[in-house]
């Protein structure tokens, strides 16, 4: 059995602000990623998730494996930024760049990641297109790229989590990290706005009982001072109509004191 803790009610009141703050991160965070992703397929980005000109995606292959600083691994998070087709057309070579593959999976577009190898111009200038080459592939292993099929370039990564980002963008995933923790943040302010309304009726219920009593208690004393009032005034009219009989009655005892002694003075004649 845990031990009861005491708490003072103003540790109470900060721990509970402090848990209300942290549920309200998460839900604020599960809406804006349920947004992005949802925007992000409305836009036909299957393979990504666009927050603020940013795309993320999961590395899925080892064709980018090294020791540079802008390689990554099966597994990786790879950051990129969306470019406009003006910007697709002034790349440089050595970046590395995400494109649309001439690949269809199910109908979609696979998307790639690879370093430019060499920027191919027509006779006047222009991007032709890049040729474009995996660091951990063959070195014939290469790939035309139109400006046009060029979606970003690559930003930075962060290890690891790539596999996370998958089952994110699976439906199951969307549910467990989106929807689910979404639905358990409502139910908790559901159910604390519940206490709350529950409580404030205890508390209107007891102020009203208090106000009931109070008002009995008034009634109350207002009727003792009333009965009070009422059987003070005959005793006092008692108390004056008792005085003439206390007179009365002395009279008649003169009056029989003297009633022997004048029977005397007859008797001697």
């Amino acid at each position: 059995m845990l031990p009861k803790i005491n708490m003072s009610p103003k540790t109470k009141k900060i721990l509970n602000i402090v848990v209300d703050v942290v549920v309200a991160v998460v839900l604020v965070f599960a809406l804006f990623l349920a947004v992005c992703t949802i925007s992000s397929k409305a836009k036909g980005y299957d393979q990504y998730t666009e927050i603020f000109g940013k795309a993320y995606l999961a590395v899925r292959t080892d064709s980018m494996k090294g020791d540079k600083k802008d390689n990554f691994n099966p597994g990786d998070l790879i950051a990129i930024k969306l470019v406009s087709k003006d910007e697709a057309k002034n790349l440089k070579e050595e970046q590395v760049i995400t494109f649309r593959t001439t690949e269809l999976v199910n109908g979609k577009w696979t998307l790639n990641s690879h370093r430019i190898q060499e920027v191919v111009k027509n006779d006047d200038g222009s991007v032709r297109y890049y040729l474009t080459h995996g660091d951990h592939n063959p070195s014939s292993a290469t790939e035309r790229v139109l400006p046009s099929e060029v979606v970003g370039v690559y930003q930075g990564k962060a290890g690891g989590i790539g596999k996370l980002f998958l089952f994110m963008n699976s439906s199951a995933g969307f549910f467990v990290c989106i929807v689910l923790p979404s639905l358990i943040v409502v139910a908790y302010f559901a159910v604390n706005l519940i206490l709350v309304i529950k409580k404030e009726k205890k508390v209107q219920t007891a102020e009203a009982e208090q106000s009931q009593l109070e008002e009995r208690e008034r009634i109350r004393q207002e009727l003792l001072a009333e009965m009070q009032g009422q059987n003070t005034e005959p005793v006092a009219a008692q108390s004056d109509k008792e005085e003439p009989v206390a007179e009365d009655k002395a009279a008649t005892e003169e009056k029989t004191e003297d009633k022997p002694a004048e029977q005397n003075e007859e008797d001697k004649k």
